[in-house]
């Protein structure tokens, strides 16, 4: 505390012990708990000028303070003049204190943004898949659960923002509004996995039933197992990392994990891996598919839009790593909740790209054109596969697009193609899905 004789020179470790003072006193004194943690140091510290002797039933009555937290506050810090010497040095150096507005406003451009367009992306989705994909499936009805999480997700955060966390520094708080931010704190830590879990479930519902092949399948069920464990363990150790849970109602004699950051960045990681792994595992079967050049690459440019998704989540991870080593008294958890509405809603949105493509293919053919020659868009129905919604005619031949193709069509186009094999003098290689026939 040498900041004393030089206040204006404060240094970082000065404005942690600052913040530290007016935390612990501000919960000792019950009965300011409306006042903010200055305000609380400037009352003591002028009820210790007027009464220098004051006993501790004195001290008990004046503050609200229970018995047994102004003993172990005594004995934590190093006797009672210690607590009156602190509230003194915090007073003289209060009009050197910095006081910032705090940065939820951040978050209003980036809530209102990206609701209304993934709100627009998934109104398509449904639509594509009502119209096009013979009906919505359940892990449609999944993306639709994590939709309204994300906007429980991204309304509760911007709440926080703009009526609770009005400040950067501790100092300006009263301790009902800390307790109030534990609160969302919690409340935030818990809702963000559960949303990213609903999400990358709908994901994994989806490739599960797009391919037959028994490896995806099995990869789908080990990464899902994956993605589950990490959230139970995130949600649990955001719970439970204090012992009671409300550790804000018993701040001195509360128990908590003193190495919190580890825990959330290797959850956080662990949440990344799972995105990439989600991400790239249709990838392999896009490969496989016998496709135009061009087909071949929209394919996989679809399926890796999550891509994105994935590097909102390392922002969001590099802001939570950065919180944890914030000091000075400030807090930075507007930008990790802006990360986080990004990221969830990136995800929703690159999730929806497949029937988005197929939404294209139907009613705009030419921006999704495969071959050398015109398109020309049918007009009957899908299940008539010589007319199949979206399909191309190159040199007389049918481009039957692969996201078009459901288990029926399949047979349909054996009896097609044996039909007009058998009136042509050479033979040909059997018909491949996505490929001219």
């Amino acid at each position: 505390m040498d900041a004393a004789s030089n206040p204006q020179n404060l240094t970082t470790s000065d404005l942690d012990v600052a913040a530290a003072v007016c935390i612990n006193v501000a919960f000792l004194a019950r009965n300011f708990y409306n006042l903010t943690t200055l305000d609380v140091i400037y009352t003591l510290a002028q009820f210790y000028l007027d009464n220098p002797n004051a006993t501790n039933p004195e001290i008990l009555r004046f503050t609200g303070a229970r018995a047994a937290d102004l003993d172990y506050l005594q004995n934590f810090v190093g006797g009672p003049d210690m607590i009156r010497d602190s509230i003194y040095w915090v007073a003289q150096i209060s009009e050197y204190l910095p006081s910032t507005p705090g940065t939820g406003h951040i978050l209003i451009p980036i809530f209102w943004v990206f609701s209304i367009l993934t709100t627009f992306v998934l109104a398509l989705r449904l639509w594509s898949r009502q119209t096009i994909a013979g009906g919505i499936m359940g892990y449609d009805w999944l993306i639709v659960v994590g939709y309204i999480m994300t906007l429980g997700y991204g309304s509760t955060a911007l709440y926080h923002a703009m009526n609770i966390n009005k400040t950067s520094q501790f100092w300006d708080y009263s301790w009902n509004e800390i307790t109030l931010q534990q609160i969302f704190y919690i409340t935030l830590d818990v809702l963000y996995p559960c949303t990213a879990l609903v999400i990358k479930s709908s994901l994994l519902l989806f490739y599960y039933n797009l391919s037959p092949v028994r490896y995806l399948k099995w990869s789908v069920w080990g990464t899902f197992a994956f993605t589950l464990s990490t959230v139970i363990a995130a949600v649990g150790f955001s719970v439970f990392k204090c012992h009671p849970v409300n550790y804000w109602s018993e701040w001195f004699t509360s128990v908590c994990n003193t190495h919190q950051t580890i825990p959330y960045l290797v959850t956080g990681s662990c949440m990344i891996l799972s995105d990439i792994i989600i991400w790239v595992m249709p990838l392999p079967m896009v490969f496989r598919l016998q496709l135009y050049r061009r087909e071949r690459i929209a394919a996989i440019f679809t399926f890796s839009l999550g891509i994105f998704a994935c590097i909102a989540s390392g922002f969001r991870l590099s802001a939570l790593h950065k919180y944890f080593l914030t000091s000075g008294g400030t807090g930075k958890t507007p930008i990790i909740n802006a990360w986080t509405i990004v990221e969830l809603n990136l995800a929703i949105i690159c999730a929806s790209a497949p029937a988005l493509r197929a939404l294209c293919i139907k009613h705009v053919p030419k921006l999704l054109s495969y071959g050398s020659g015109p398109s020309t868009p049918s007009v009957n129905e899908r299940h008539n596969l010589n007319n199949v919604s979206g399909n191309q005619k190159v040199h007389g031949r049918i481009i039957v697009h692969h996201d078009h193709i459901g288990r029926m069509d399949l047979g349909s186009l054996q009896d097609s193609y044996s039909e007009k094999a058998s009136n042509m003098s050479s033979s040909r290689s059997t018909p491949r899905v996505g490929s001219p026939v």
